[in-house]
């Protein structure tokens, strides 16, 4: 029987960069993503934060950066990847990812790693590089259990998710960013990011 689930077509359209931003009260974070069935923290790539009121040419430049060097490990149509390798890379990016989590808490007055994360807005970013020349923002509601994209077929997500080109400048990109996050939405009344809910 012939396969035509990864046709030409779309194993170009699997391969992405993507990136996690997270804002808590304190601090805003820019994380770089590599694919290998799944996402992981990059071993390699870009991924850095700053004061949650950082200014949006620094959001911008630093998360194309990390958009950038965002990696795409996948085969799509095999079988399956070398587990060997993806255990390797897994131990990699959990101590990196640790690492850096560890600064984050340190930084911002954290006592405990799993403090500095207990309460924040996250926006998923991801880039079909071989297809399109735009990222795009889908922010997250935020539950007990995590951060969960918005339901695809619903008109409050598509209200929700924003497409941006790859051409606009660095600070046009951060203030997109800051909108993405301003879309949130956690249980309760929101207290983390009103800065796309603010009057001018």
């Amino acid at each position: 029987m012939t396969q035509t689930y990864f046709t030409p077509e779309r194993i170009r359209w699997l391969h992405s960069k993507q990136v996690n931003i997270i804002m808590s009260p304190r601090f805003l974070v820019v994380e770089c993503i590599e694919i290998w069935g799944g996402g992981y923290f990059s071993r390699t790539g870009w991924s850095t934060h700053a004061p949650k009121d950082a200014p949006p040419l620094w959001i911008g430049e630093n998360f194309r950066k990390a958009l950038l060097s965002s990696e795409y490990f996948n085969k799509p149509g095999e079988p399956s990847l070398n587990r060997e390798e993806v255990d390797a890379m897994s131990k990699t990016s959990n101590a990196r990812r640790l690492a850096f989590w560890e600064e984050v808490a340190s930084t911002y007055g954290y006592k405990k790693r799993e403090q500095a994360g207990s309460c924040c807005d996250m926006v998923f970013a991801q880039w079909h590089y071989l297809v399109d020349d735009f990222v795009i923002l889908t922010p997250s509601k935020r539950t007990t259990g995590g951060h969960f994209a918005w339901p695809s077929n619903t008109k409050q997500h598509k209200e929700k998710v924003m497409h941006v080109p790859l051409s606009v400048s660095d600070e046009d990109l951060g203030l997109a960013v800051q909108e993405a996050l301003s879309r949130c939405e956690v249980p309760k009344r929101q207290t983390v990011n009103m800065l796309g809910r603010q009057s001018t």
